[in-house]
């Protein structure tokens, strides 16, 4: 079978039509240019709104959708997350961060969260059980060492070898306590500080240039279709002009 050639120019359908898409006019093409303009509208990825209030800014890496946002809704956000710099593409903003309480204030707040308040008494009552047990057994020591000396020499043991002993078996008593202490004051200490410096407030300096509102980029839409439409006739009058010149 011999392949069918196609007929050149516009194609038309079974009835005889043409199908070729003809030039939309004025009206449509103004029509049209409005819809693409509301659809592609920006708004605030945390309000989800586009307040003529407050313009919208890009201040970060973040594109389509999600580039838009208040500048009152960011910082908002980033003091209630903590954090300077944005969770989606991890860009870090030009910020100043103060601490939101002082040391005092935020010991006073940490102690009293009821998970806290019982971590804090329950090693509290520890401490005080600790220290009662370690000064009994330093006071023990101390006021009977004569007697325990007198006890070594019964026994064959020298008077300096029972000091001895017994000043060892204080110093494991001290150091004991001294390193539970710590660990009990690490435990407390350790959370309120990393909790304390990461509440913090945040105030951006960004200057970047905020969205163009809708009116503005529809005249930019319509210098861009307009351009489009007259380029094809530059480059006819410019190829009709050079042939003209061969």
């Amino acid at each position: 079978m011999l392949p069918v050639a196609a007929p050149e120019g516009p194609s038309r359908n079974l009835n005889g039509h043409d199908t070729q898409q003809m030039p939309l006019g004025l009206g449509q093409q103004q029509r049209l240019t409005r819809s693409l303009v509301s659809v592609g509208s920006a708004v605030c990825r945390i309000c989800h709104s586009n307040a003529v209030k407050e313009p919208l800014l890009s201040p970060c890496r973040c594109k389509g959708t999600l580039a838009y946002v208040h500048l009152s809704c960011l910082e908002r956000w980033l003091n209630q997350s903590c954090r300077s710099y944005c969770e989606l593409c991890l860009y870090h903003f030009n910020a100043v961060e103060t601490l939101r309480y002082r040391w005092t204030e935020s010991l006073r707040i940490w102690i009293r969260h009821p998970r806290n308040r019982r971590n804090v008494q329950s090693d509290l009552l520890i401490f005080i059980l600790l220290t009662v047990v370690t000064i009994g057994l330093i006071t023990v020591c101390l006021f009977g060492m004569r007697y325990f000396i007198i006890e070594g020499r019964r026994l064959g043991i020298s008077k300096s070898w029972t000091k001895g002993a017994i000043w060892f078996f204080l110093g494991i008593v001290i150091l004991f306590y001294t390193a539970t202490v710590y660990l009990l004051g690490k435990d407390q200490l350790l959370p309120w500080y990393r909790w304390w410096k990461s509440m913090i407030n945040v105030r951006l300096i960004i200057d970047p240039e905020p969205l163009r509102p809708t009116s503005e980029s529809f005249q930019e839409y319509e210098c861009q279709m307009s351009n489009m439409k007259t380029s094809p006739e530059l480059r006819s009058t410019n190829l009709a002009s050079s042939q003209r010149s061969q």
